[in-house]
């Protein structure tokens, strides 16, 4: 068999010539999205893979940080793999649950399951040369946070270690598995409920308590929209501002899909591209857009939290627009042309 090491492909190349090795084993940390179209190219070109995730079920982060009707931000025709189709009875966003059982069909079809070790984390990965090549030693326990069920193979014995050696590691464990918490003043000394996003769950967390939201991401925009209908009160902390866009376009069209045109994705020039003439001049008719829907230029009905600039292509965009309306209360009443916009803020009761 011809060799199977694709080193013009790796992304970590052995610092000696004379370490190379022919890669046959791969071990793939995390059966989320990534890990398992990772897993699935690996093991179609003839290594033997084997995944290790931490919990019991694929998905990742989708799972263990889900929240209370959280939905996909890209549509399902951007977001599904190139080899199996969102289902068409599913929504153009779909749910969390939706799209995990989604990933689960892609384990059915691409036959991922027997790869799979559940309820192993992996606690270090350390190299070493063995008779002049270079190999991954993975040291994993099972896992205590998410005990392994039927859905696969766990390590047996809570809490005890193993260490099993491979030819090459492929590190699919996510951006968002280990939460940032900024150092704050006076913290240690806060008397109410101080939590990460990725802790919440759902919104009765929020009944009767006056909350504060730090952050201006997506999932910090779900959480304010949701304190706002049933917390005491509601204020969010905006450190730099935001550029929201909904999700949806007009007609209720997946705004990533009116992107993806033909417009959009035909051959540029490379100054033009280089000098964002494109960018530049979208940015005019976009921001025009805008201030005529929503009375503001700043971002679709976005009247606060601006950034310094808006410009197309330097922003990463806030999908999550459900508390704009409430946010920009104050801001429109100072002036009279609000009215023009009224039809955008929430019909329901009164809510500050």
């Amino acid at each position: 068999m011809a060799s199977l090491t694709p080193w013009h492909r790796l992304a970590t190349r052995p610092a000696e010539p004379s370490a190379r090795a022919e890669v046959r084993t791969i071990c793939v940390i995390g059966a989320g999205p990534s890990g398992l179209v990772a897993a699935k190219h690996l093991r179609d070109v003839g290594y033997t893979v084997t995944v290790l995730e931490r919990s019991s079920k694929v998905g990742g982060t989708f799972v263990h940080k889900a929240y209370d009707d959280a939905r996909l931000v890209s549509s399902k025709y951007l977001t599904a793999f190139s080899d199996l189709r969102s289902p068409t009875t599913a929504a153009d966003h779909m749910s969390l649950p939706e799209y995990v059982a989604y990933l689960e069909e892609y384990c059915d079809r691409q036959e991922l399951w027997s790869l799979m070790r559940f309820g192993t984390e992996v606690l270090r990965v350390t190299r070493e040369t063995v008779n002049g090549a270079l190999v991954y030693n993975v040291e994993t326990r099972a896992s205590e946070a998410y005990p392994a069920d039927a859905g696969g193979a766990a390590q047996a014995g809570e809490g005890r270690t193993r260490t099993a050696q491979f030819d090459a590691v492929c590190v699919c464990s996510g951006l968002h598995e280990v939460p940032y918490t900024p150092a704050i003043a006076g913290a240690d000394s806060f008397d109410g409920v101080s939590l990460h996003s990725c802790e919440y769950k759902e919104r009765s967390l929020f009944k009767g308590r006056r909350v504060l939201v730090l952050g201006c991401g997506e999932t910090g925009m779900d959480l304010a929209y949701r304190a706002v209908h049933t917390a005491a009160a509601t204020a969010i902390s905006v450190k730099r501002g935001f550029l929201a866009v909904p999700y949806e376009g007009w007609g209720g069209v997946p705004l990533d899909t009116l992107i993806a045109n033909l417009f959009e994705h035909c051959h540029e020039h490379w100054l033009l591209h280089a000098l964002h003439v494109k960018w530049a001049v979208t940015t005019v008719f976009i921001r025009a857009g805008f201030w005529l829907t929503t009375g503001s230029s700043a971002g679709w009905d976005q009247w606060v939290g601006h950034v310094e600039q808006v410009k197309r292509g330097h922003h990463i965009l806030c999908k999550s627009t459900a508390a704009l309306p409430f946010m920009n209360r104050p801001a429109k009443r100072k002036t009279w042309r609000h009215r023009l916009w009224s039809w955008l803020d929430p019909p329901h009761k009164r809510v500050d």
